[in-house]
C-alpha cells in the first residue's frame, strides 16, 4: 500500500522526528539517505524505513537488508514531508543508544563539545572525531546531534561513536574529569603545535560566538591554533585541526 495523506499516523510519526521533542518522545531519530541507512551498523535498530514511491525499487537491495517495516509515500507526500531540498527517497527510522554516562567513560582521550549550537558544526565535529580515532563525544549544552542535519552532516559517524549528554555541573563534578588532562581551544592559549598530551586527554571546542565555557576554562590548559591574517576557524574546522595536531604531536614523544 501507497500512503498519500499527510495525516495518516505513520507519516505523523515521521514528521514529529524532525523536532527534538518528538525525538525525545519516541527515543528514535531519522538517518536519511541511501549511504546513511545502508552503513547503520545494528541492523535491530531500526524500527521503520520510509521511501519514495519511484524508489522503492531502486532501494530495494537497502530495505532487505532490515526486518523493519517498509513504509512507501507517494513522491509528493515524501518530498512534502522531508527536511531536505533535494530528498534522496530513502530514510529510516532508528532507535538511540543508551545515554554514555560521564562516570564511565574510560578512552585515551575524547572530544567534548561545549554548547556547540549549530547542528551542522555538531555532526562534522563527530565526523572528523571518529576518523581521528575518537571512541566518545560529550555534549554539554549543544544543538541535538540526533537531528537530521547533524546526523546527515555526520556522515555515518553518529552510528560509531558513543555519545555522553550531561551538564556544565556534571562535567566538572565528576570523579573520571579528573583523569583526564583537559585542553580548551581558546584564541589566548599556548600554542597547540607545542603541546603533547600527557596520558589520558579531553578536547573542549566551544559555542561559535563564546567559546569554552568559564567553568571549564578554569580547570583545563588553554591552547591555540595559530593563524596568520584571520582571528578564527569555523568551530569545526578548529575542532578537527586541533584533533590531528594533538595525535600526531602524542605520536612523536
Amino acid at each position: 500500500m501507497v500512503i498519500t495523506s499527510i495525516s495518516n499516523e505513520k507519516v505523523k510519526f515521521f514528521r514529529s522526528l524532525l523536532e527534538v521533542k518528538g525525538r525525545k518522545a519516541s527515543g528514535c531519530y531519522l538517518a536519511e539517505g541511501a549511504n546513511l541507512v545502508k552503513d547503520i551498523p545494528c541492523k535491530d535498530r531500526v524500527k521503520m524505513i520510509f521511501v519514495k514511491e519511484s524508489k522503492e525499487d531502486t532501494f530495494r537491495e537497502i530495505t532487505d537488508l532490515f526486518n523493519a517495516e517498509k513504509i512507501v509515500l507517494t513522491d509528493e507526500l515524501y518530498d512534502r514531508v522531508s527536511d531536505t531540498v533535494t530528498p534522496a527517497g530513502i530514510a529510516a527510522v532508528v532507535e538511540m543508544p543508551k545515554n554514555t554516562d560521564i562516570s564511565d567513560i574510560d578512552d585515551e582521550k575524547i572530544i567534548v563539545l561545549d554548547h556547540v549550537s549549530d547542528a551542522g558544526n555538531v555532526g562534522a565535529v563527530l565526523r572528523t572525531a571518529v576518523a581521528a580515532g575518537y571512541r566518545t563525544a560529550v555534549f554539554i549544552g549543544c544543538a541535538d546531534p540526533y537531528s537530521p542535519k547533524a546526523v546527515r552532516a555526520s556522515m555515518s559517524a553518529i552510528f560509531k561513536i558513543n555519545l555522553c549528554f550531561c551538564d556544565n555541573t556534571e562535567f566538572l563534578c565528576s570523579k573520571n574529569t579528573l583523569k583526564y588532562d583537559i585542553m580548551v581551544l581558546d584564541m589566548m592559549g599556548e600554542n597547540i603545535f607545542a603541546h603533547v598530551p600527557q596520558g589520558k586527554y579531553a578536547l573542549v571546542v566551544g559555542n561559535e560566538a563564546h567559546g569554552v565555557s568559564d567553568e571549564i576554562k578554569a580547570i583545563g590548559r588553554k591552547l591555540s591554533i595559530p593563524m596568520q591574517s584571520m582571528e578564527s576557524l569555523n568551530a569545526a574546522v578548529s575542532a578537527g585541526v586541533a584533533m590531528y595536531i594533538l595525535e600526531r604531536n602524542q605520536f612523536k614523544q
